[in-house]
């Protein structure tokens, strides 16, 4: 089996506008970098992976990812999440369409090849979606074949918004629970798990760097 996984990220001092108080405008440019990092580190290792796209708008994370041996499609002009995973698809779609594919947000840097291994595996079969809840209610990993023409719809409480969809469409629908997918940092707090759960990776590090010090999660 043979796999092409999507990361889609936008850069720039305008990123993860949320993680402002805790990291400046440079310090979220590079918390997107060190994210992508940790996250091509972990497919590196996920046997079944074929490809790897990053999908971009951003031109400083297209030369990261490309120095980092992944394949880039440049968004020009921006046109949010969704579209980016739409592009990527269709691209993909047109000349592997039996490929495995999934989709993930680039704001996931404790991503284990191991339990993404695991979906890839059990996304096997022309009319079966995988999904992966993150905690906040959106989508850590939406997994199927490149030529199912599935709705996309990430952003807030997106995971029941691709459930009903599969369930709507009739495709065998699986939802797997894997800790390394559901933890996307959006908030402030979410550095400190990211902290707590993978203090040596380049995310971590980065937070470290910035002097945004973890505080006493409850």
């Amino acid at each position: 089996m043979s796999a092409h996984v999507v990361l889609a990220v936008r850069g720039g001092g305008d990123a993860k506008s949320r993680c402002a108080p805790r990291l400046d405008s440079a310090g979220r440019d590079g918390l997107v970098k060190a994210m992508l990092g940790d996250m091509l580190d972990a497919l590196a290792r996920c046997p079944s992976v074929r490809a790897v796209h990053v999908v971009t708008p951003t031109a400083e994370i297209a030369d990261f990812a490309a120095k980092a041996g992944a394949s880039v499609i440049l968004e020009q002009p921006p046109g949010g999440l969704n579209a980016a995973f739409a592009m990527a698809r269709d691209r993909i779609a047109a000349h592997a369409p039996r490929a495995i594919l999934a989709l993930l947000p680039g704001d996931l840097p404790l991503l284990n090849p191991d339990e993404l291994e695991s979906l890839l595996r059990l996304a096997r079969g022309p009319r079966r979606v995988v999904l992966a809840p993150a905690g906040d209610g959106g989508t850590g990993a939406l997994v199927h074949r490149a030529d199912i023409e599935f709705p996309l719809a990430f952003g807030v409480d997106s995971f029941q918004r691709h459930r009903s969809a599969a369930e709507a469409l009739g495709l065998d629908t699986r939802v797997v629970q894997a800790p390394s997918l559901g933890l996307d940092v959006d908030r402030p707090e979410d550095l400190d798990r990211v902290l707590a759960a993978a203090p040596g990776g380049r995310t971590a590090a980065l937070i470290h760097a910035q002097g945004a010090r973890p505080e006493i999660l409850v």
